[in-house]
């Protein structure tokens, strides 16, 4: 197996290019950058954002139950997990445009049927800058984070956010 260093896939040894992401295999061409911040991105690993560990229920748990959760724990987005399996996303964007004003005739649903199914996740060894891609291409505000098919935690973009102000002081220091 060849590892893509783009985004951490495993792919068949002796292919040209990345089955998940369509980038070259080998090395990574690092093309002039314009700044420190850029190389950073296109060098550092998604590990150095520090993924949370994410709150899992199963797809049987309630919207409402699930909701308590994201509001008594502050976070964006729960992990529905079936068998080990990571089935879905619910998020508090789903919550807003798939239950709504909904809630009295919702909120008893299981969590299964109104979550984002087969999330878009990310390696943990994957560069920051393909999380941001993906990120911002698919219009995520959390990724789930993988490692071996297993997930291990969540980021989100304020995550990435904080990481550009790190650097961005940096700089200018």
């Amino acid at each position: 197996m060849t590892k893509c260093c783009y985004c951490g896939a495993n792919n068949l040894e002796g292919a040209d290019c990345c089955d998940q992401c369509l980038e070259p295999l080998g090395e990574p061409v690092l093309t002039r950058t314009d700044s420190d911040v850029e190389r950073c991105l296109l060098q550092d690993k998604v590990v150095l954002l520090l993924p949370r560990k994410p709150i899992v229920v199963p797809p049987t748990l309630s919207v409402r139950q699930v909701m308590q959760l994201l509001v008594e724990r502050s976070i964006g987005c729960v992990l529905v997990v079936e068998e080990g399996r990571l089935i879905g996303i619910f998020t508090e964007r789903d919550a807003v445009a798939r239950v709504g004003i909904q809630m009295e005739t919702l909120g008893d649903r299981p969590v299964g049927e109104l979550m984002t199914p087969q999330p878009e996740t990310i390696e943990v060894d994957a560069q920051i800058a393909y999380a941001l891609q993906r990120m911002d291409v698919g219009g995520y505000r959390h990724l789930p984070v993988m490692a071996s098919g297993r997930v291990v935690g969540v980021i989100s973009i304020r995550d990435i956010l904080q990481y550009l102000a790190r650097h961005l002081e940096m700089v200018e220091h």
